[in-house]
């Protein structure tokens, strides 16, 4: 698969899964005591809480899945793979650094907020300097915003632990979508290769008409219209199109009669008619002409 191994599709699919499994479960068998709207993930992991190694495994699975899903997303940029691999590192100190009873621990409290930082600049970083140019997910505009988001979203769930509202809510938006956006990057650097095998003439379609749009442009560069429309000859091909100038400047192509008539109110021509040579030239064959 291009620019993405195999394990880190399967690391990708597996991160998010292991997340919410793991907060569902752990919070059911907490009983009524535990509100997963204001209360954190990190409390099912704690040491008062009932089975926390069901959590704790949870949250070092995640970050595993992310070192494998960074070592195998080639296609993205290589700090943005650091940063991610970072990210899941963190993740590990988390699950082994569970809150105590009371108070506060130094150590669980670093690594939390080491590790959104890293799985926050991660989205922009891999959109720098990246080997894949077709994968959505990968254009820095959208990967700057995601990133963006990430960093608001830690002032959010600041707001909602200091004024003690829906911390739990909260936590859990912003690390569902940190768990996800991995595999929304390899899904994205994926669909071009999905789309060559499901259907490769409609993916090798649009290079051969622009290659022959472009030769068929300079075999026929300088005519002069004299009339308001000229298609051009039948351009053969996997989906064979004709060339279609409106008052000599290049309108696109046409694959069928109704093609050249969307492309005249295109620009405004809507009473155009086919059948009129006086408003119409056919070259190398008619209307009925396209194979």
């Amino acid at each position: 698969m291009r620019g993405v191994a195999w394990w880190a599709v399967l690391s990708s699919v597996l991160a998010p899964v292991v997340l919410v499994s793991g907060w569902l479960v752990s919070a059911a068998l907490q009983g009524p005591g535990y509100d997963p709207q204001t209360d954190t993930i990190s409390e099912l992991a704690g040491s008062g809480a009932v089975d926390p190694w069901m959590m704790a495994g949870a949250i070092g699975t995640l970050g595993v899945c992310h070192l494998v899903t960074a070592l195998g997303l080639r296609a993205a940029g290589a700090l943005g793979r650091i940063a991610l691999a970072l990210g899941g590192v963190a993740a590990v100190l988390v699950a082994f650094s569970p809150v105590p009873m009371s108070g506060g621990s130094m150590r669980h409290s670093s690594s939390v907020v080491v590790g959104y930082a890293f799985l926050a600049v991660w989205p922009a970083l891999a959109a720098f300097r990246r080997r894949d140019r077709q994968a959505w997910a990968l254009r820095p505009a959208l990967a700057v915003a995601v990133s963006v988001l990430f960093l608001l979203g830690a002032l959010w769930f600041a707001d909602e632990e200091w004024g003690h509202g829906d911390a739990g809510l909260v936590e859990r938006v912003l690390t569902s979508g940190q768990a996800l956006w991995p595999l929304v990057v390899v899904a994205s650097c994926l669909m071009p290769e999905w789309s060559r095998h499901l259907a490769p003439e409609l993916v090798a379609e649009p290079v051969a008409i622009r290659d022959a749009w472009q030769g068929s442009r300079v075999q026929s560069g300088g005519m002069s219209a004299k009339t308001l429309v000229t298609v051009h000859a039948v351009v053969p091909g996997a989906r064979p199109f004709r060339r279609v100038e409106i008052q000599g400047y290049d309108a696109g192509p046409a694959f069928r009669p109704e093609d050249v008539l969307r492309l005249c109110r295109d620009r405004g021509h809507h009473d155009v008619n086919l059948d009129d040579p006086a408003q119409v030239t056919w070259v190398g064959g008619g209307a009925g002409t396209w194979s």
